[in-house]
């Protein structure tokens, strides 16, 4: 009987958590209760048992690192709250930097709420995907799959004992708000002054107190913090980081002190928000914007220019002069209905930007970390724009004719077909936009992204209207089509020599294609557009008003298959799979070497006093190549990076990459191109324009070299 019973509480103890033992870690998801009621809160975890001398992250890593990360894969539809994060410890990175994190044992805590229709009497699993990182001297990204099996009953609940102790202990170490202490902020520049003050009891000798920043890039962690102590005062100097770009204006974190911030010393780490107390302090958010403010009035000037600007940008043109041909068509026509078609057409672009930005925001509210530009991150919406641009080409060639298709209804002026063609290639040349960020556009994005929805839909739909702009002026004065060429036979060569410009797109977005998936890829998307020719064939040879009603179904179901099958064979090709660890240096076409970005890298270099260039760049932006191709096919540019010593970093962001996103966010921000120096020159990174000649570099790094107080060029 007692080995019967030590038997059936082992079973037991292995139907409530399974652990997972990876090379470094014992993790296991563990609870409270051993058993649950339905509709009642308890509290879960992540339980850590660490290789001696590893350690894994704060929610706020430090210089480098990766927090915990969990995934809920269950069914039912319980309420996890967030990750409440015990205090850290300081870690010496090595090189100058700094980490917070923690090493032994270490439990994540969060507050679970059973859904009501769970049923009494029966058990319930919870499952999850967790991904740390875990480091001593080299750091290895582990994951587990780990889950919990509950009873639930409708009487009291039963505690673990196992774990109860663990969950109390974690609980002391967890930051609190104590409303007898107050704490406010000064700035002077890169420094900033924290003050610590209570009546509540006489402040002793603490011997230690360290600040840790909720958020990344906010302080220097490797920084001292001196602090000193008059009555019932204590006075903090923190050190602005290198990587805050905006304004150092608040701080917000939590205080460790091992002596504890009350009377008894039983609190050892204290909250602390110094923002407006309108502002809730776990929002992780800047300060919103006023609306009616003249920051908001600039960043809203920016984006309209931005818009504009983006007329102009290489990835547009092939739309944009369909666009022009379409109104020298209308010319001779009712000025009432080229106005019309003006408007709908800046209606499709408003309409566009506002839904993209929608997406956008929508997956930045589920965690993803995501830019300007993402979509062409994605093989699949590459194959499709180039299926598109491909058979648009074929079309305006004459080789077949799309009927209700953007092109062929935009010469249809006096028709629904032809206003809805106006409207569809306003869609369409916001799309073919996205992947480029015009002058003035990626500060606008870089700040709308970082904003409540509603402020930042103003920003993208001022981008919208910016674009938008000379068409509807143009449709909206009809007058100035007198300056234009009249319509006449010239017409149908000009449409055919159109389709070029299409063609050349669908080989710079084959050469994406080829960039994100291989050779294997590239093959793939190649055999796709000949199935794509072939049904277009097949919609051409045997055309509808020539043959009966059962040879057209066959030959468009025929055509159908070859078209659709084409594309999904294309686009079901895999993004190439990159080694983020690979440190190998490459040489491009121009004879510069580069280094492949990562924040360790940079941040080695900078703490070694290194001069750092750092090109954020991507296969898919056209500006980003003419850039390169203007810039460093200059020798007085490449002579004068090897003169300062350089080391060339290329944040390639052609896939996407978490860690290159985190970087341009800190930067303000949300797409490609971005040109980054560090220099020990330099109070704070240097930003180039996102237009650049040699002249710009040249000055730049004669200005450098100068050690002129220069942060910033834009």
């Amino acid at each position: 009987m007692t080995l019967l019973s030590i038997l059936i509480s082992t079973e037991m103890k292995s139907l409530q958590a399974q652990p997972v033992q990876t090379d470094n870690a014992r993790v296991e998801l563990v609870s409270e209760n051993q058993s649950i009621q339905p509709g009642e809160s308890f509290w879960i975890g992540v339980h850590m048992k660490l290789r001696e001398g590893w350690y894994v992250y704060y929610r706020n890593p430090g210089d480098s690192g990766m927090p915990l990360m969990v995934e809920w894969t269950h069914d039912k539809n319980f309420n996890i709250g967030e990750i409440q994060w015990p205090y850290p410890v300081w870690i010496d990175a090595g090189g100058g930097l700094s980490s917070y994190g923690y090493y032994g044992d270490v439990l994540f805590m969060m507050e679970a709420t059973a859904p009501e229709d769970l049923t009494p009497g029966e058990t319930y699993t919870l499952k999850a995907e967790a991904d740390w990182l875990i480091c001593e001297k080299v750091c290895i990204p582990e994951y587990a799959d780990i889950e919990l099996t509950l009873d639930v009953t409708d009487s009291d609940v039963d505690y673990s004992e196992e774990w109860l102790t663990e969950f109390s202990d974690t609980r002391n170490k967890l930051p609190v708000k104590l409303d007898y202490w107050s704490a406010s902020a000064s700035f002077d520049g890169d420094r900033a002054i924290l003050t610590l003050s209570t009546d509540a009891f006489d402040i002793p000798d603490y011997s230690e107190i360290i600040y840790f920043a909720n958020e990344e890039s906010e302080i220097e962690n490797s920084a001292d913090q001196p602090f000193s102590i008059d009555g019932n005062t204590i006075t903090m100097e923190l050190q602005k980081s290198g990587y805050k770009t905006d304004e150092f204006d608040y701080l917000w974190g939590l205080l460790y002190n091992p002596d504890g911030w009350d009377e008894e010393g039983t609190y050892k780490a204290m909250t602390i928000d110094t923002r407006d107390s309108s502002i809730a302090a776990e929002v992780s958010e800047e300060l919103p914007l006023s609306a009616l403010s003249g920051r908001f009035m600039v960043i809203l000037g920016f984006a309209f220019i931005g818009g504009l600007i983006l007329n102009l940008m290489p990835c547009v043109f092939p739309i944009l002069s369909i666009k022009v041909m379409n109104f020298l068509q209308m010319s001779g026509h009712n000025p009432g209905e080229v106005k019309k078609h003006g408007f709908l057409f800046g209606l499709g672009v408003l309409l566009s930007f506002l839904v993209l930005a929608g997406l956008l925001l929508l997956l930045r509210a589920g965690g993803q970390e995501l830019g300007w530009g993402f979509q062409l991150q994605t093989p699949a919406f590459i194959a499709f724009m180039t299926f598109l641009m491909f058979g648009l080409g074929l079309s305006l060639m004459g080789v077949f004719e799309i009927g209700n298709s953007l092109i062929s209804v935009a010469g249809k002026a006096g028709s629904s077909e032809g206003l809805r063609g106006s409207f569809f290639s306003g869609i369409l040349a916001t799309v073919l936009a996205t992947p480029c960020t015009a002058p003035f556009m990626g500060t606008a994005l870089g700040v709308a992204i970082t904003l409540p929805a509603s402020t930042a839909l103003m920003i993208f739909a001022m981008l919208g209207i910016g674009m938008a702009t000379p068409y509807v002026l143009l449709s909206s004065f009809p007058a100035l089509m007198k300056y234009l060429p009249k319509p006449g036979a010239w017409m149908e060569t000009f449409k055919q020599v159109m389709a070029f410009p299409l063609f050349a797109t669908a080989i710079w977005l084959i050469w994406v294609f080829g960039q994100q998936a291989g050779v294997d890829g590239l093959t793939r998307l190649l055999f796709g557009l000949l199935l794509l020719s072939m049904g277009i064939w097949i919609i051409h040879r045997w055309k509808a008003v020539q043959i009966s009603n059962r040879s057209r179904i066959i030959s468009r179901t025929i055509a159908a298959v070859l078209i659709f099958g084409g594309f999904f064979f294309s686009a079901s090709s895999p993004t190439l799979l990159t080694n983020s660890g690979d440190n190998t240096t490459t040489v491009d076409g121009y004879g510069v070497e580069w280094e492949p970005f990562s924040d360790q890298l940079v941040n080695d270099y900078r703490a070694e006093g290194e001069n750092v260039f750092i090109d954020f760049t991507a296969a898919w932006c056209i500006t980003c190549k003419a850039n390169e191709r203007i810039v460093f096919s200059s020798e007085r540019v490449k002579n004068r990076f090897e003169e300062l010593g350089f080391i060339m970093v290329k944040a390639d962001w052609t896939n996407r990459n978490p860690e290159i996103t985190r970087a341009l966010e800190s930067f303000g921000r949300n797409g490609v191109p971005l040109y980054v120096i560090y220099s020990e020159n330099l109070s704070e990174p240097m930003i180039l324009p996102e237009l650049l000649t040699p002249g710009i570099v040249l000055d730049a790094l004669d200005q450098l070299s100068n050690e002129e107080p220069l942060t910033s060029l834009e």
